[in-house]
């Protein structure tokens, strides 16, 4: 029988993370945040983004191969969506009985029925989709695609070619000449949906490596980018051009008698830093080294982004203006605000693992009030708005002691605990 030996979560933390001091809070109330459930809810590999139904009283869970349904009142799982290949994100409609999910190594986004988890329709794309997001107003679906790195010039002579001249210079007794690596640059890839009849509409290839994807309630959907950028759609018009540009591909199809495929992948080169057209992007301090995570308070046009070096922004979503930086815990990587109680989390899965909670104040300032040292990998939420409760997921990890190192050679080897992921129900 195998046997496993558990590793205190703090010796595991990597040292990078304990680099920037923890923020010592400076409001906490009479009642402090505390994790009140543990689920254990079983499954194995990898898992993505959460989505909560307050009304049907369920979390979704991306799960590698499948998306786990949680009745939140028991923590018990009350459905399973299955088959895909690696599910990443899902994203639920407001108004409507279907849910989204996006399934990175297959190419797709699915839909599924959210009553009976059945997946409803698939739509294939050129590229892995990653972050979703829905955008309510115009109905329509933008997933991120994983980046891509390619080479920007090709080489003018051929491997044996290369290969002669430099054992010409060596018989010569020259040094071998170096061979100049050729530029690259990574792109990413994003894909705009319509989900009123499930088909993809375009796709739109902008320069560096996208992350995370949320839509606020005016038709705008924001990016988080490298380079210290967020990257804003104006949806509908983005819709309409993409539109735009199929029908006159179709046309030009139908002239020529062949077949239209699909939409065409629109090359976005703009590098004009402004909020002002259909797709557009802003350059973030330099306090912030890589954003990831991002929330959005509608009402009061916020835009809450995490960073990789402990920082949170908050600003305008309207300029793009920084109206505020608070230092939270190790390993930002997802942020989620509840409207009703003015509160910003993050969830920072790095180091030891930790749930940092913002007060925002109605004279939009910003406070740390408390950082609860929750679990390891921990990084993913979800906030039920009737109740508060924020909902994270994690498991355990530990080494197996069937071949253990002898005299001293060899690694142990931290690999996931079997039936060991489970639900963190934090709320005061």
């Amino acid at each position: 029988m195998t046997r496993w030996l558990l590793v205190i979560l703090l010796i595991c933390a990597p040292a990078a993370a304990q680099q920037v001091s923890i923020p010592v809070a400076d409001e906490i109330s009479g009642r402090p945040y505390a994790i009140q459930k543990k689920w254990v809810i079983g499954g194995i590999g990898n898992w993505g983004y959460l989505a909560l139904d307050p009304v049907a009283r369920q979390l979704f869970i991306t799960h590698q191969t499948s998306v786990q349904v949680v009745d939140i009142e028991s923590g018990a799982v009350a459905g399973e969506i299955s088959g895909f290949e690696d599910v990443h994100a899902v994203v639920l409609d407001p108004s409507g009985p279907y849910g989204y999910t996006s399934d990175g190594r297959a190419d797709q986004v699915k839909v599924f029925d959210r009553r009976s988890l059945r997946i409803e329709a698939t739509i294939n794309l050129p590229c892995a989709p990653h972050s979703i997001a829905l955008e309510p107003a115009n109905k329509l679906l933008f997933a991120v695609c994983a980046p891509i790195v390619r080479t920007t010039a090709p080489p003018t002579q051929s491997p044996i070619e290369l290969s002669r001249q430099s054992s010409a210079r060596q018989a010569a007794g020259r040094r071998p000449a170096t061979r100049i690596p050729h530029p690259q640059e990574t792109v990413s890839q994003v894909a705009l949906i319509d989900t009123d009849h499930p088909s993809l509409l375009g796709i739109v290839e902008i320069p560096g490596e996208l992350r995370f994807a949320d839509a606020d309630d005016d038709g705008h959907v924001y990016i988080t980018a490298s380079a210290h950028r967020i990257v804003r759609f104006e949806a509908a018009r983005f819709a309409s051009e993409a539109r735009d540009d199929l029908a006159s591909q179709r046309q030009t199809a139908a002239q020529s008698k062949v077949g239209a495929g699909p939409p065409a992948t629109l090359a976005w080169n703009d590098q004009s830093e402004t909020f002002g057209r259909s797709v557009a992007f802003k350059y973030l301090p330099d306090s912030c080294s890589s954003p990831r995570g991002l929330a959005i308070d509608n009402h009061g046009h916020r835009l809450f982004v995490a960073c990789d070096n402990q920082q949170v922004l908050v600003l305008n979503s309207l300029s793009g203006g920084t109206v505020a930086s608070l230092t939270v815990g190790p390993g930002s990587d997802s942020v989620a605000y509840d409207p009703d109680r003015n509160l910003i989390f993050t969830a920072n899965g790095g180091g030891y693992g930790s749930l940092s909670v913002i007060r925002q104040h109605q004279t939009d300032s910003y406070a740390v009030i408390q950082n609860l040292p929750t679990m390891e990998r921990a990084r993913t939420m979800a906030i039920d708005p009737s109740s508060g409760l924020v909902y994270l997921v994690t498991d355990l990890h530990g080494v197996k002691l069937d071949h253990p190192p002898a005299n001293g050679i060899g690694t142990l080897k931290l690999d996931p605990i079997e039936g060991s992921f489970q639900v963190l129900v934090v709320g005061n």
